[in-house]
């Protein structure tokens, strides 16, 4: 049964997204509106200054009820009345003057809620629900912190967002896929999605995939990782065109899915490449491993970004395996040999993956970490298992904006 959402049906909700980071700002914001309007009833109006990026997510112009997808307001926006009991503003961006009015007036101005980035760094647990009173006008701004913890705003995480544990094999994946996206996999063969940012060390991934032992289908979307793919195939990976054959690796390219095409390929493939936030949370659903990529900075604040992740990720898949030899203490000499083999091997497993996600991020060689990450294939597989598995009692993010809420109305 569904829990009942804590708000009212008919809840006012304006979301504020300026576009930083090509789809991951609209993503995530698509998400959260059709999310709040599906499970929680809410009327939402999504603000956006790029509303065609909304448009390629929903797979066309979107009909979400409950939903209305309007530009960016630089002036009162003609649907303005009632005024709404929330105004998030997404990622830093500033409220247009008009709604930064609304939200000084008193007594009934709406709840501001500053949605920050996702971030697994430990400051974050401190920081989520700070408030700051802005001197000019004695507006209250509220900041609200994704993270993997209890203590922030949660993940964004629908009700059926969620993979089933068995998923389709063999002919009857292959079929799937080329229903989804026309690319087929063969018997055997190693199923990869791709997506990255431009300078990603596709020279030394690329052959490390060619020259392995398991054939490979690595999936490009068209527009990410321009030219590598083709540099290395040797020719042009129109999405049309037959995939490229480099040794153990075939590498097609495929047209943009929308949202929920692309959650639909992350569930099919064995491993995903996924960058920034809006991806890097969908592979935590899609019950399967995946390397990580941190949007880039300047100053190399992604790398305590990943390493923090990292770290959590680790803490819960060997922490995990730990916790249950000592819940058996009646198990035989061969069941506890059995478990510390398997907490040795999800150890290993955990080393393999940070080396990877490292070296994609820029510390380390991409080809030399994919070689240890396939020795440990397997074991990867139950740690992400284990890793997604332990964040699955905290509540959502849309469940908690909701609660919040609950006790401003």
């Amino acid at each position: 049964m569904q829990a009942a959402s804590p708000l009212p049906a008919g809840t006012r909700w304006w979301i504020l997204c300026r576009v930083v980071d090509n789809f991951g700002d609209a993503g995530v914001c698509w998400r959260l509106a059709r999310q709040l309007a599906r499970e929680h009833e809410a009327a939402v109006t999504l603000f956006i200054d790029r509303p065609e990026l909304v448009d390629r997510l929903a797979g066309g112009t979107p009909t979400e009820a409950g939903v209305v997808v309007a530009p960016w307001p630089l002036a009162p926006w003609q649907g303005a009345a009632p005024a709404p009991d929330a105004v998030v503003s997404a990622f830093g961006c500033e409220p247009p003057d008009w709604i930064r009015a609304m939200l000084a007036g008193a007594p009934a101005r709406p709840a501001w809620i500053h949605l920050e980035y996702l971030s697994a760094e430990p400051w974050v647990d401190g920081c989520h629900g700070l408030a700051s009173v802005k001197p000019a006008d004695g507006a209250v701004e509220h900041f609200f912190y994704p993270g993997f913890t209890a203590a922030t705003g949660g993940l964004l995480r629908e009700r059926d967002a969620l993979a089933p544990a068995d998923r389709p094999a063999g002919a009857e994946r292959a079929a799937a896929l080329a229903r989804l996206c026309g690319r087929a996999s063969l018997p055997g063969e190693r199923v990869v999605s791709l997506f990255c940012y431009p300078d990603s060390p596709l020279e030394d991934l690329l052959p490390a995939l060619a020259a392995g032992d398991r054939p490979t289908l690595l999936l490009v979307p068209e527009g990410i990782a321009p030219d590598a793919p083709e540099a290395f195939a040797g020719a042009g990976l129109a999405p049309d065109d037959p995939p490229a054959h480099r040794g153990s690796l075939r590498i097609a390219r495929i047209r943009f899915l929308p949202q929920d095409g692309y959650d639909a390929l992350l569930r099919l493939c064995d491993l995903n490449f996924v960058r920034g936030e809006d991806s890097w949370i969908r592979a935590h659903w899609a019950r399967r491993p995946f390397v990580w990529q941190p949007y880039r900075q300047p100053d190399g604040a992604h790398h305590a970004k990943l390493d923090a992740f990292l770290a959590r990720l680790r803490a819960a898949a060997v922490g995990a395996t730990g916790a249950a030899a000592g819940d058996e203490p009646a198990a035989t000499g061969e069941a506890k040999a059995v478990t510390s083999e398997t907490k040795a091997a999800i150890g290993d497993a955990v080393d393999a993956i940070e080396s990877l996600m490292r070296a994609w991020s820029g510390r380390g060689d991409a080809g030399a970490a994919w070689q240890d990450f396939e020795r440990v294939a397997a074991p990867a597989e139950s740690a992400f298992r284990r890793w997604t598995d332990s964040l699955l009692g905290q509540a959502d993010l849309a469940t908690n904006l909701a609660e919040w809420l609950r006790g401003r109305l």
